[in-house]
């Protein structure tokens, strides 16, 4: 064989023997087999061909991942063992426990609802809620025949009672129905001379999941689904001086016109009739329009302080804006019809509702992360997610945990359902996204420090060698 294709062929096996040596994982931290190291050494180098210093990315990862998996270990054998965890970085899986696994989410199942919303209706989408009558005011402020309050899905029309209620706080993202009534005023209506009608006529009057039990409304875990929500369609005093209690309207359109009308009234504006409930004209002159707080913060508010209303009004949204008739069942489909384009894994997908209140639903942490990772860690739904030990439904999550302030995460709770999935902003500053989705165990203290336990060993990744030290070294 002559000298130039032996040295070919030598070269050719050298390859082979380096590719086998890294994907055996021979190379480590420590040594190689130290006589192949040294045989392969050319003159004048002082790292081996077939060391672990020539491929320092790759041993690091290898050598983080073992360490994650035996931080990990005993707090998987602490879970259910109806369970799935995952969590990627950078595109790459780094811990998949069941990750396949369809399992109950809660509130986890809000994350699909907010991606499709995002892509479907465009983040800086508003919804404008609109009075109007047949006529405008006459030059005595005189508005003649009804005025209309026309509702388009904005879920977050609230008063100031209403909103000082929210144990969250009065800074949640909402539209106020106030402002609106200001706005009347502004426009030169001193005096209707027939009623205030609500118009819900954009969605269906379902006013919730037949398969829900009825307590959830009772116990305020939904109020009655609506086009035209205020106060989350819950019979709140619209005034400081109104008083009565709070609960389920049986009908919604009739109860937001009431509310405006108090709100008017309140203003000096006389109103002849009372509230009722209807659909308004097409021919009509518009007297407000009331623009919603961007999409985006719609997310925001319903992933950070997981408001049920809002997930399902959205998913009824995304219907009527794929030309339904603002059903859920339409809705649903939008958003699997988003998963399929986006080509995000759903095996073994069940959604019955927006807001995973419902316990039919399925959806396994392989799912959950594909949706947090298809929007990254500084996209919109991501900035929707509440905070550890800050805000939202997280804000007395993570107390003296090193995860304050980088954990960022949708909660999910149902009697024996606990769920946390979002980002984890690592120590070497790299975004970890993970779900994990515990079943079949009642929810305790215990439980969600789990959860804040296995968020927390996160925050080490990658715990491995510096790539520096195992890179390769040059002769000085």
């Amino acid at each position: 064989m002559d000298r130039p294709r032996l040295s070919r062929l030598v070269g050719v096996v050298a390859a082979v023997l380096a590719v086998a040596f890294v994907t055996a994982g021979v190379a480590t931290e420590a040594s190689g087999d130290q006589r192949v190291a040294d045989s392969a050494t050319p003159p004048g180098a002082t790292t081996a061909v077939l060391s672990a210093r020539r491929s320092p990315d790759l041993v690091g990862r290898a050598t983080a991942g073992r360490r994650l998996d035996a931080a990990m270990a005993p707090l998987l054998a602490a879970a259910p063992d109806d369970r799935c965890v995952s969590a990627t970085q950078g595109g790459q899986r780094i811990v998949d426990d069941h990750g396949d696994r369809a399992l109950i989410p809660a509130s986890n199942l809000k994350l699909l609802t907010g991606l499709a919303a995002l892509t479907e209706l465009g983040p800086d989408t508003t919804f404008s809620t609109v009075v109007a009558a047949r006529k405008g005011p006459d030059s005595s402020g005189t508005v003649t025949g009804d005025v209309w309050f026309i509702g388009a899905g904005d879920p977050l029309i609230v008063t100031d009672p209403y909103r000082a209620t929210n144990k969250f706080g009065p800074d949640v993202p909402h539209t106020s129905l106030e402002a609106i009534a200001d706005a009347v005023v502004a426009a030169g209506v001193k005096h209707i001379d027939g009623r205030i009608v609500g118009d819900e006529s954009r969605y269906d009057t379902v006013r919730t999941v037949p398969s829900w039990p009825d307590r959830y409304l009772a116990e305020a875990q939904v109020g009655p689904l609506s086009a035209l929500s205020v106060n989350d369609a819950r019979t709140a005093p619209a005034t400081a001086d109104e008083d009565g209690p709070t609960a389920p309207s049986r009908d919604p359109a009739r109860y937001a016109a009431t509310a405006l009308r108090s709100l008017l009234v309140a203003r000096g504006v006389t109103v002849a009739g009372d509230a009722a409930t209807g659909q308004s004209p097409t021919s009509r002159t518009t007297l407000v329009s009331m623009p919603s707080v961007p999409v985006k913060d719609v997310v925001r508010e319903m992933l950070s302080f997981s408001d049920n209303n809002t997930a399902e009004l959205m998913l009824k949204e995304l219907d009527v804006h794929h030309g339904g008739k603002g059903t859920t069942a339409g809705g649903v489909a939008v958003v699997a019809d988003v998963l399929s384009r986006r080509r995000i894994p759903a095996d073994g997908l069940v959604m019955v509702d927006g807001s995973g209140l419902d316990r039919s639903d399925r959806v396994s942490c392989r799912t959950l992360v594909a949706v947090l990772a298809d929007q990254g860690a500084s996209g919109d739904l991501a900035a929707g997610l509440s905070t550890a030990n800050d805000v939202g439904t997280l804000f007395d999550r993570f107390v003296n945990s090193p995860a304050k302030g980088r954990v960022r995460g949708k909660t999910g709770t149902l009697n024996d359902v606990s769920s946390l999935s979002g980002w984890a902003r690592t120590t070497a500053d790299l975004d970890v996204s993970f779900s994990m989705l515990f079943n079949g165990r009642r929810v305790t203290a215990a439980e969600e420090r789990l959860e804040e336990r296995i968020a927390e060993a996160l925050l080490s990744y990658p715990d491995g060698p510096d790539p520096a030290v195992i890179g390769p070294e040059h002769p000085t």
